[in-house]
């Protein structure tokens, strides 16, 4: 049986029609675009200023709890 050769090109086109520009919208970092429209930066020191108050904080807390362990032991 011999096909047309017109049905075997329209085989090889529908494969050859893929979604490129889907899977490279698909695999976006939206960090990246959020960064490039605010290339200051200032998000990125607010963060680090709360990440080391957060850090203080939690130490702050674990010394009261470490000192004041005995009357924890007791309530």
């Amino acid at each position: 049986m011999k096909l047309k050769k017109s049905s075997v090109e329209a085989v090889e086109e529908s494969k050859s029609a893929g979604g490129g520009a889907f899977i490279s919208a698909r695999l976006r970092n939206p960090a990246e675009e959020i960064a490039a429209a605010n290339p200051s930066g200032k998000g990125d020191l607010w963060a680090g200023i709360f990440a080391i108050v957060a850090v203080v904080l939690m130490a702050v807390i674990t010394l009261l709890l470490y000192f004041n362990w005995t009357a924890i032991q007791s309530a």
